[in-house]
């Protein structure tokens, strides 16, 4: 039989990382033109001292497995633990006995948390299917082993929820920053968002959206501001399609970004305020309407004449020549006529959901901080953080994972399939193991009629007899 060889050419790799993947050497690089393209109009490398950190940061949180993620929230715990042990001792100082007892109780709240594990095993299976260990959480607003566990159920129901959405988009509203946060301030951000969803109800249709805060360590300010999963009615225009605007040809993607700006705007400032309209027929609801098109022009004129960047081949970069004088007068304007507004077509279903749910982990960072923690935990105390409406309306997402109710138990799956779990008591941390697949399993030694290695607590009395004279009696 007659062989044919074949010579081939080695596959070329990155040398190192973030480099653009080199050709071979004896294959030149031809343009379109047909001539060799020359080495200085190659691409630039991507190799620069930011890129190569994300990529790191990404390639190593990518190779953690569940049991460091497990273990790292764990740290944050018992640093937040800290944080609520020396508030505590803070008011037990100066004497505020009843601010002390709150404390003091979420100070062991969180210390127990995930202290004890319930045993579940599967009656449908006999001995196939490993009896599970589902931890008792905290569930305090901070803690981030139950945030963990929260968002993670919320990410899988958002996630299902996608297929609902024809033309879903991530919309981020701002507000500046609040030099103290207190409950009003997340009733007044959730009745705005109420109202600009309300004004735009014929183009977004439904969704969720969440109330994130992050503090600045440096100026000791809050900022608040929302992301919105909505559901579009139409698709996003395309960033080549133009339309004429105060005057200049902007790109179409721009005017509505802009609009919903202006219309996040007038919900927060006298200056550009909503006008009311007494009727909604006939020529008076034309004139109101022409009214507020003119508004939103003179605002985006008075933006182009007060703007402190201008476009360059290289990018945005700021005006040169403004005196000081000038640059502070457009940069005060700025602050009080605009609002931060990003817009974006969703493509990828978990980063949308991580976006919405990073409400739950961002408290993580100001965990050790006893002055923030007070001035949150009293503000975010009852706040409603997420919410969906529109076509969403009504589907929980941010519920704990609770053992009593099976039908929240969809992603644990037993060998047959039935999901027929029947608890068998409570355990120790002694008791229980990491398993492969991210979950914590029973140890092997342990039988499976096994009614749990935690003594049950003695019976309490709700209301306890008076103590009388017999009783002291009976008790000597």
């Amino acid at each position: 039989m007659n062989i044919a060889w074949e010579s081939r050419s080695d596959v070329s790799r990155p040398y190192r990382l973030g480099t653009r993947r080199r050709r071979p050497r004896h294959v030149a690089a031809v343009s379109e033109a047909g001539a060799t393209r020359s080495r200085g109009a190659r691409a630039s490398s991507l190799d620069t001292e930011n890129l190569l950190k994300t990529s790191v940061y990404e390639w190593r949180r990518s190779q953690l497995t569940k049991r460091d993620l497990w273990r790292e929230q764990d740290l944050l715990r018992q640093e937040l633990q800290a944080t609520l042990h020396a508030i505590w001792q803070g008011y037990m100082d100066i004497g505020e006995s009843e601010e002390a007892a709150k404390w003091e109780k979420a100070f062991f709240q969180v210390g127990n948390c995930q202290s004890l594990w319930v045993g579940y095993r599967a009656g449908c299976c006999n001995d196939r299917t490993r009896p599970i260990a589902v931890p008792v959480g905290c569930n305090h607003r901070l803690c981030p082993l139950c945030a963990h566990q929260r968002s993670t159920l919320a990410r899988v129901r958002i996630k299902t929820l996608f297929d609902r959405l024809t033309h879903p988009a991530l919309i981020t509203l701002t507000i500046p920053s609040l030099p103290a946060i207190r409950k009003h301030s997340f009733t007044l951000v959730r009745q705005k968002v109420r109202k600009f969803i309300a004004h735009h109800k014929n183009w977004i249709k439904g969704g969720v959206y969440s109330l994130e805060t992050t503090f600045n360590r440096r100026e000791k300010t809050w900022h608040l501001h929302c992301h919105i999963l909505a559901d579009l009615a139409t698709s996003l225009p395309p960033k080549e399609e133009k339309t004429l605007l105060a005057g200049s040809r902007v790109c179409l993607f721009t005017a509505i970004k802009l609009q919903l700006e202006f219309d996040w705007l007038r919900l927060w400032s006298k200056s550009w305020g909503r006008k009311s309209k007494k009727s909604g027929e006939g020529e008076q609801l034309r004139m109101a309407e022409a009214g507020e098109s003119f508004e939103f022009e003179s605002w985006v004129a008075e933006g182009r004449e007060n703007r402190l960047k201008e476009w360059t081949p290289a990018g945005y970069r700021p005006i040169q020549g403004l005196s000081a004088a000038e640059l502070a007068r457009r940069t005060a304007w700025n602050q009080e006529n605009r609002r931060v507004i990003d817009i974006r077509p969703v493509h990828d279903r978990e980063g949308a959901a991580v976006e919405v749910l990073k409400y739950l982990t961002k408290c993580a960072a100001f965990s050790d901080w006893p002055a923030a923690v007070d001035e949150f935990c009293r503000a975010a105390k009852g706040a409603r953080m997420i919410q969906t409406f529109g076509s969403w309306y009504g589907v929980a997402l941010d519920t704990v994972f609770d053992p009593q109710h099976m039908d929240d138990w969809g992603h644990l799956k037993c060998t047959c399939g039935l999901n027929h779990w029947e608890p068998m008591g409570m355990f120790t941390s002694r008791d229980v193991v990491w398993g492969e697949a991210g979950r914590w399993y029973l140890k092997r030694s342990i039988d499976r009629r096994c009614r749990g290695t935690v003594p049950r607590p003695p019976i309490r009395f709700e209301i306890e007899p008076e103590e009388t004279e017999d009783s002291e009696w009976q008790t000597r």
